[in-house]
């Protein structure tokens, strides 16, 4: 065998090595690719989960609201009937 196909030897190992690595290299950061769009597409449905969850909890407080302040107006109400045939008893009774 001579230099040149020692030389050449060496280098075709050499250039297959490092052959190896970077196509080792390739398929990780392909793979590390992969799951960061899997991850990013999974964030974009839990923030669309999350805002239909904070839109309903707040259309159920408005709803809340809206019936406690209906449920009070028909209290007041009903305090204001009593209040009147109270002062009518009272008015009966001072007549007597």
């Amino acid at each position: 065998m001579t230099f040149n196909e020692i030389a050449f030897s060496i280098i075709t190992v050499l250039l297959s090595a490092i052959g190896y690595f970077l196509k080792a290299v390739h398929s990780d950061i392909k793979a590390v690719v992969s799951e960061q769009k899997d991850i990013v597409a999974d964030m974009i449905h839990l923030k669309s989960k999350i805002d239909l969850v904070d839109n309903e909890a707040r259309f159920r407080s408005d709803s809340i609201e809206k019936m406690t302040q209906l449920e009070i107006k028909h209290l007041a109400e009903h305090i204001s009937e009593l209040t009147q045939s109270v002062k009518k008893l009272i008015e009966i009774q001072i007549q007597r």
